[in-house]
């Protein structure tokens, strides 16, 4: 047998070595740009999901302090006392109302709690949510603005929505400290 048969040379032993090291560097890379984006999508799942509890429990609850929790009759301006819808200058908590008491849907309006806030984020009871560090809602609540170029100014269906006391338009929005700019997530709740 001749000495070159029995083994690697030094020079391929060493060519091995640096393709395999580049090989290497080329998974490090690629694994390090997967796990932060996997952060990101761990943000965005929490972000969505706590948007989504807080709309959920803001659209379980009646439309206005003056309507009945069957939702009928609904409310209206020119409805008699005390029928009339609650004006858009006194939506926010009612007088004592804590937030594990809040009834109605208007009562969310100027809720901000979380991050920076005095008031922890809470759940529907009035209890704090764990696992939340750095997260922050706020949450608005108006009257539908038909006709006047708003966003829902040809939601209505016929004449169905044709009184700006038939629908609020409920926004939360949802604030982490890494993200540039909240996420709103919006829906309606009509008079009935």
């Amino acid at each position: 047998m001749s000495r070159r048969e029995t083994g690697l040379s030094l020079i391929e032993l060493i060519v091995t070595i640096l393709i395999l090291a580049i090989a290497l560097v080329g998974i490090t890379v690629m694994l390090q740009g997967s796990l932060s984006r996997s952060a990101d999508t761990t943000l965005q799942v929490r972000t969505v999901a706590l948007g989504q509890a807080y709309l959920d429990e803001i659209l379980g609850k009646r439309f206005d302090e003056r309507t009945r929790n069957s939702g009928i009759p609904p409310c209206r301006a020119s409805a008699p006392p005390p029928r009339q819808c609650t004006v858009e200058g006194s939506f926010g908590p009612d007088g004592g109302e804590t937030r594990a008491t809040y009834d109605d849907v208007d009562d969310y309006h100027g809720l901000d709690q979380g991050d920076g806030q005095t008031d922890p984020l809470q759940d529907a009871n009035g209890n704090t949510r764990t696992g939340y560090d750095n997260f922050r809602v706020q949450v608005s609540v108006r009257y539908i603005n038909i006709g006047g170029g708003e966003e829902e100014e040809n939601l209505g269906v016929g004449s169905e929505l044709d009184d700006e006391f038939d629908a609020k338009l409920i926004t939360v929005t949802v604030l982490h400290r890494s993200l540039d700019n909240g996420v709103n997530f919006s829906a309606y709740k009509a008079n009935f």
